[in-house]
């Protein structure tokens, strides 16, 4: 496999692939760009095509071109390996049976399901006639893989075991079949099927609609009624794929194959709740559309969008269960600093049925959606005429959003806005917006729950030290540095270094340090070494800076003790600290 990698990186190159993701721009003999991966607006992000790497200064991400999409497509290797081969024009050969990966065997499954349901469609008026009925074109049909289930036990299952090889341990863990006392069985049956693919567009899960929904049962099926697995599959309106190897739905968003593309252009997405929603939306023109199943919107959704856009926009029912599901996912968009509008859906009326309408009023409303918390200012006193419970629905509702908002200026505006509908003053309304925001904030909590997405903070004294450290690293490798007494900068750095850990550097992190001040002192040869003495300087203040700190959390000790010749003894060691620190 690693001279299929090799091949692939000798044929494509870094700033080709990235340039189709990210507007970049020429930085000498590098390139550089706002960073995907977090907010910024000064670019951080530079690509060197000479290392064929890439790496972040913010968020200190980086590596070679396959951990980019990875990354930016929220795919596991295998997937990056597909789209980068595609790219250049390799061929991925099929390994042996015996050495297949399972995961690998899973998604072939699937994608097999999806073409029998697609081929099956046709050969069933009825559903042809529904689809035909909800205003979905022949096109679209085909763009989003919809087939068809027949409504028969095993018809899926046996034709994936006899046609197509699969086991049924593989159609098991695939979540296709369902195994009872009985035997096993198919878990979609006379449903309408919309493939849910990952951003790569491998099919990883489905959702089934009911095609006939009289009495709550498949088409022409009787449903066993000691059989509780078989009975809550007839019943439900909608059965969607379990969680498997492959499919977690807290991070699959239906249909964000089909719309990234319009999201990174449009620079926004549209977030609706239903397939049929999603479908229709983009078949009248609105293609940065995607649908959250019914499912609220999760951590892993967010910092899915965010890689491609800060910009949400959500269409839901106004309903008090609409409110409610749409609310933490609110919080959390907002927590991590993106913009979150509404779209005003008429009552009782969906996307879909907008769409169907007039698809030029959906393009109108998506175009005019108003910011989230606009929209619940105008709603709630049209809902609730008590002012008492206003009040509170306000308290419950809004001041959770305002106190997630970064701006203290859209904060002021907001809280101005709020104490003008309850007729009252603004200061016990800050109060309840800092009340919120204390404790562990909810950007905290999406770090905490999203680990592997925490940027790494440093201190500023920490961050000089790393820009230095990397600038030796750089010149000592140079046939002619530009730093001539690079020893003499090396000892001085170890002095600052004095009573703190040893840290030893990989390869690899060395690696990524000479990159960084590579970028970073492009074509300053000739000033270098007054840059670097400008480092030391600032270095020497933080670090007295961090001195004058540290003694004055030991003072405000001494004073709580009340250990006065301590305090009096502290007290002149931190005048003396600052008489340094104004010297600079």
């Amino acid at each position: 496999m690693s001279s299929i990698t090799e091949e692939i990186k000798s044929r494509i190159n870094i700033v080709d692939i990235i340039g189709k993701y990210l507007k970049l721009e020429g930085a000498g003999s590098n390139y550089k760009a706002r960073c995907p991966f977090h907010n910024e607006n000064t670019p951080s992000f530079f690509v060197s095509p000479s290392r064929q790497t890439y790496h972040c200064f913010g968020c200190n991400r980086g590596g070679d071109v396959f951990s980019f999409v990875e990354e930016i497509e929220g795919l596991d290797f295998s997937g990056a390996l597909k789209i980068l081969a595609e790219q250049a024009g390799i061929e991925l050969t099929r390994e042996p049976k015996k050495e297949k990966d399972t995961r690998e065997e899973i998604y072939r499954a699937l994608d097999l399901a999806s073409k029998f349901y697609e081929a099956v469609l046709p050969k069933f008026p009825r559903a042809t006639s529904y689809i035909k009925e909800r205003g979905i074109t022949t096109q679209t049909v085909k763009n989003f893989r919809i087939g068809f289930a027949p409504d028969e036990w095993r018809a899926t299952s046996d034709f994936l075991m006899n046609k197509g090889g699969v086991t049924e341990n593989t159609l098991e863990r695939a979540g296709l079949i369902i195994r009872s006392p009985k035997g096993v069985y198919d878990r979609f049956r006379g449903r309408i099927m919309f493939p849910i693919t990952d951003s790569g567009g491998r099919v990883i899960a489905f959702s089934g609609r009911i095609l006939d929904e009289q009495k709550g049962k498949t088409v022409g099926t009787t449903v066993p009624a000691k059989d509780a697995s078989f009975r809550g599959a007839g019943l439900a309106k909608y059965v969607n794929s379990p969680e498997t190897e492959i499919f977690h739905k807290s991070r699959a968003l239906f249909g964000f194959y089909q719309a990234r593309e319009a999201i990174r252009r449009l620079d926004s997405v549209v977030i609706v709740e239903g397939q049929i929603d999603l479908i229709l939306s983009h078949q009248a023109g609105v293609q940065n559309t995607v649908a959250s199943s019914g499912t609220a919107l999760t951590v892993e959704h967010i910092a899915l969008i965010k890689r491609f856009t800060k910009n949400i926009i959500l269409a839901f029912d106004a309903d008090d269960a609409g409110i409610t599901a749409v609310q933490k996912g609110i919080l959390l968009a907002l927590s991590q600093d993106m913009s979150v509008r509404v779209v005003g859906l008429p009552h009782k009326m969906d996307p879909a049925e907008m769409v169907k309408k007039d698809p030029e009023l959906w393009k109108k409303e998506v175009s005019e959606a108003r910011h989230v918390i606009d929209f619940y200012l105008e709603l709630l006193p049209k809902r609730y005429t008590d002012k008492n419970i206003l009040r509170s629905k306000i308290s419950e509702m809004i001041i959770p959003f305002v106190s997630e908002l970064k701006s203290m200026l859209d904060q002021g505006h907001f809280v101005g806005q709020v104490a003008k509908i309850l007729n009252m003053r603004e200061d016990p309304i800050w109060e309840e917006v800092r009340k919120h925001g204390t404790g562990v904030s909810q950007n905290e909590r999406v770090r905490e729950k999203n680990k592997d997405d925490d940027i790494p903070l440093l201190s500023r004294r920490a961050r000089i030290m790393r820009i230095i450290e990397g600038t030796l690293l750089w010149q000592e490798g140079l046939p002619s540095p530009g730093v001539t007494n690079g020893e003499k900068y090396r000892a001085l750095l170890e002095k600052f270094r004095e009573g703190e850990k040893e840290q030893k550097r990989t390869p690899q992190e060395c690696d990524i340090l000479i990159f960084e001040a590579e970028t970073r002192w492009q074509g300053t040869q000739g000033t270098l070494q007054k840059e670097l003495d400008e480092l030391f300087k600032t270095l020497k203040e933080e670090t007295i800076r961090n001195q004058f700190i540290k003694k004055m959390g030991q003072l405000k000790q001494a004073e709580r003790d009340n250990d006065l010749e301590e305090a009096q003894k502290l007290l002149a060691e931190c005048q003396e600290i600052s008489k340094k620190l104004h010297s600079f």
